[in-house]
């Protein structure tokens, strides 16, 4: 049996962490545009396997394999990503992997992105990551805490971020305001030498 001061304390934990999670989250929602909180009509969940990109070996659509505690994208070529707990995170850990063929970061359908320019891009999408990072901790914590916050719910937000980290990978792997990496000359010679 565990002492009832260990639960407390834990239970006082808890609450604290819950506690600063919302006043973290207040003062974050004061400088947020209200208008991004609508990340677009696609389902991140359940429609993600709508939204899954081509093989980049054979260019057929690959299929979810899975047993129901794990599931993976495999393709009939044989490429497969990473497995995953969840369907749509299966989906994505494919679109992210090199197995897969990228589409443009303007046509992913979240967060209205396509209308700006990388620079725009970029911002936005780090301040929805950070707000989505926030809100399914603060939810998380909620629910832990005992309130009523809905599983459904919890992995919406958490797809949401995953596809806002895939949106960011994309962006950066095909922007055009790449920095030049540095050649040596010969005249500036070895400093070990």
């Amino acid at each position: 049996m565990i002492p009832t001061a260990s639960i407390s304390s834990l239970h006082i934990a808890r609450e604290q962490r819950l506690a600063a999670l919302q006043s973290r989250f207040e003062q974050h929602r004061l400088t947020f545009p209200a208008e991004w909180c609508d990340y677009g009509s696609d389902d991140p969940v359940h429609d993600a396997e709508h939204l899954v990109n081509c093989c980049a070996g054979c260019g057929a659509l690959p299929q979810l394999v899975g047993d129901g505690v794990t599931w993976t994208a495999t393709c009939a070529c044989d490429a497969q990503a990473p497995a995953a707990k969840m369907r749509w995170q299966a989906w994505l850990q494919w679109n992210r992997s090199p197995l897969s063929v990228d589409p443009s970061w303007r046509d992913l359908p979240f967060f209205f992105v396509a209308g700006l320019d990388e620079d725009d891009a970029r911002n936005k999408l780090a301040r929805l990551r950070e707000h989505l990072e926030l809100r399914s901790n603060l939810e998380g914590a909620r629910r832990v805490c005992g309130h009523r916050v809905g599983s459904g719910y919890l992995q919406r937000l958490k797809a949401y971020h995953g596809w806002c980290c895939y949106a960011q990978e994309l962006l950066k792997r095909q922007s055009t305001a790449q920095a030049p990496v540095p050649t040596r000359s010969r005249s500036q010679g070895s400093r070990h030498a």
